[in-house]
């Protein structure tokens, strides 16, 4: 079987499961948004619900 050389959206994937779990970079985001909102952003309603379940789940469990 020859060699194929991996495309870059492979390597991307790769990487950013080794370096970058996806778990983190929802919670940059989560974290962002939710700072957003505390500045008075208008977000939407679908959003909003995101950000509760989502401190009520790190309230629930947090960090020891």
């Amino acid at each position: 079987m020859p060699y194929r050389k991996q495309t870059y959206i492979e390597k991307r994937q790769k990487a950013y499961g080794k370096h970058l779990p996806i778990t983190d970079q929802l919670d940059a985001i989560l974290k962002a948004f939710d700072q957003a909102l505390q500045e008075g952003a208008d977000l939407p309603y679908e959003l909003i619900d995101v950000i509760e379940k989502w401190q009520t789940i790190k309230a629930k469990y947090p960090k020891k």
